[in-house]
């Protein structure tokens, strides 16, 4: 396992199991069924770049439901 996993699974293993749910539901998410079919469509039109902003639009939309406290 790399330093970076390691780094990973310690953060996670340090949430609680609310904010773990609520972090692989974020996962499930942002990562497509078919990453090779997701990444040649992305590639061939402008679709990326809007992904990309409704991603970090959503970014805020996301910390309102984070506790104050949350790093």
């Amino acid at each position: 396992m790399s330093a970076l996993q390691e780094q990973a699974v310690q953060m996670i293993h340090d949430l609680s199991d609310d904010n773990v749910s609520f972090l692989i539901e974020i996962i499930q998410r942002l990562m497509p069924k078919n990453i090779e079919k997701e990444t040649a469509r992305i590639l061939s039109n402008d679709e990326g770049l809007q992904a990309f902003h409704r991603l970090d639009e959503a970014r805020m939309e996301i910390w309102n439901y984070l506790p104050e406290d949350f790093d």
